[in-house]
């Protein structure tokens, strides 16, 4: 396939970059500043919330499918600045969704929204699927939704084919350290190294999250492209407590530390739990995750280990 990757420079852009050429598929990138290794003779620069920057990027492409993942994705930047994530969440996804439509009504888009959508979930709604109602309870969570009804409205109106996909918590080597998983790999990475002393500091350690890992994620996405539109939820479908994240690392760390909470790491009242079903995602293409949890979390832990060494 003729792939465009548009958030190519981020976490998962730069593994589903990687993907898709092991696949054999031809991929273009859009980033905003970061070139692309793999990519050097196609790579571009874009500014999404440019109409004609955009536009012009999705013509230089000529894409067969189109991979949005840019956006402002971490929930307190959105809460701090709620007007900067609707011109990136919202007015920029517009602006990909209109150029992919004025190229090609047959072009693909496959938007990465997130499960923050279904915001206050009640425990008789677990396990989420993709028919739970929808309560966003952020910023982000907000925008995430009000972007996915700009891509309803396209494919209502038959102008453009799109899938949604909703994943939930994923993690993996390389993640921003401001996510529990890699804050947690990084700080016992210093610690074994000598470089801090042997305190964590953590936040909510109760809450229970549906954690994947990003390398089964992108291959979802890839799936997901060649089969129907729709909504699709991704994740492990096992609710794990924050604590037993923590607890795997510190084994894999093979150091012994003190735990402190840290209020500036806890996000006020937050839902108990949540976790998905992945069925209709298996149903429609096949699709379940296949990294164990223990190993997405040797992996970041090396990751953090190799850059703390440097």
């Amino acid at each position: 396939m003729r792939a465009l990757v548009i958030g190519a420079a981020g976490f998962v852009g730069k593994y589903l970059v990687e993907h898709l050429l092991e696949q054999g598929d031809q991929v273009f990138a859009g980033t905003l500043k970061e070139p692309i290794p793999q990519l050097p003779d196609t790579t571009f620069s874009v500014d999404i919330t440019d109409a004609g920057s955009a536009a012009e990027l999705i013509q230089r492409s000529r894409p067969e499918v189109v991979y949005h993942l840019a956006g402002i994705s971490f929930v307190p930047e959105a809460e701090q600045n709620f007007d900067k994530t609707l011109l990136v969440n919202v007015g920029g996804t517009n602006n990909v969704l209109r150029q992919a439509h004025l190229f090609s009504k047959e072009t693909k888009v496959v938007f990465v929204s997130s499960a923050e959508v279904y915001g206050q979930v009640k425990p008789d709604d677990l396990p989420i699927r993709e028919s739970t109602p929808l309560r966003p309870a952020n910023n982000y969570s907000l925008s995430k939704r009000m972007a996915e009804l700009l891509a309803e409205r396209y494919v209502r109106q038959g102008a453009l084919k799109c899938t949604i996909v909703r994943p939930f918590n994923h993690i993996g080597p390389g993640q921003d350290p401001r996510f529990v998983a890699s804050s947690f790999a990084q700080q016992l990475a210093r610690i074994a190294l000598g470089k801090a002393p042997a305190v964590m500091r953590v936040g909510n350690l109760e809450a229970r999250r549906d954690f994947s890992d990003v390398r089964d994620i992108v291959r979802a996405y890839r799936l997901l492209a060649q089969g129907p539109d729709g909504v699709f939820n991704l994740g492990s479908g096992v609710p794990r407590p924050i604590q037993s994240l923590l607890d795997t690392l510190i084994r894999v760390s093979g150091v012994s530390v003190k735990v402190e909470q840290d209020p500036a790491r806890m996000r006020g009242p937050e839902v108990p739990e949540l976790f998905t079903s992945f069925a209709k995602a298996e149903s429609a293409v096949g699709w379940k995750p296949s990294i164990s949890f223990e190993r997405s979390l040797e992996d970041i832990y090396r990751h953090w280990h190799d850059v703390e060494s440097k």
